[in-house]
């Protein structure tokens, strides 16, 4: 295991920040460094275990503790971490958490993403794509058929067409008209027009 320690010098920012922790049921772990931060030049790398925080042992820590343990840091701060990689050859290969720690990481949960998922993403980053004219993004055109005004939109004459029909024909219902005239009575009641 390759556990080494770093002596930060205060005051703060420390220059990189933590994910995980007991309450998260996984190890406390370097999730982001600030480039050329004090973190970053003493050699702390992304994804390295957090073993202790100023000699205080990180294994049973949650995450607010270990967040308050470090702004509790102002003079210095160390740190024992163990690299969450190691070189074979010319790659890098994860090694496995620290004996020492009693939380578990080989059975995380594992997001292994399928078709649907793959379809969805693509779908999802279409809507922040530039758009050119009139064109709207898919979230707008699900809330124009959500809220019913669809026919709205400026899509093909036959799909505004319809729409157009299906709206006319719901406003000529007796539904409608119920829901019309239920809604008149409050107002005029609410207005004391009508006792």
């Amino acid at each position: 295991m390759n556990v080494y320690s770093v002596n930060l010098s205060g005051p703060a920012p420390w220059g990189f920040r933590l994910q995980g922790g007991k309450d998260f049921s996984m190890p406390l772990t370097v999730s982001r460094l600030t480039p050329g931060g004090k973190a970053a030049q003493a050699g702390v790398g992304v994804g390295d275990w957090v073993v202790s925080i100023d000699n205080a042992n990180a294994e049973d820590m949650t995450h607010v503790e270990a967040q308050n343990k470090i702004r509790a840091a102002t003079d210095s701060l160390s740190l024992t971490l163990s690299k969450a990689f190691k070189a074979v050859g010319d790659q890098k290969v994860r090694e496995h958490p620290p004996e020492t720690h009693g939380l578990r990481v080989e059975n995380l949960p594992c997001f292994i993403p399928n078709d649907r998922s793959k379809k969805r993403l693509i779908q999802d980053t279409e809507d922040w794509q530039p758009r050119t004219g009139t064109t709207q993004s898919r979230s707008f055109r699900i809330l124009a058929q959500l809220t019913g005004t669809d026919f709205m939109q400026d899509p093909d004459d036959e799909t505004m067409k319809r729409s157009r029909e299906k709206f006319l024909t719901e406003i000529q219902s007796p539904r409608y008209a119920r829901l019309r005239d239920w809604h008149h009575d409050r107002s005029a009641r609410a207005l004391n027009i009508k006792s």
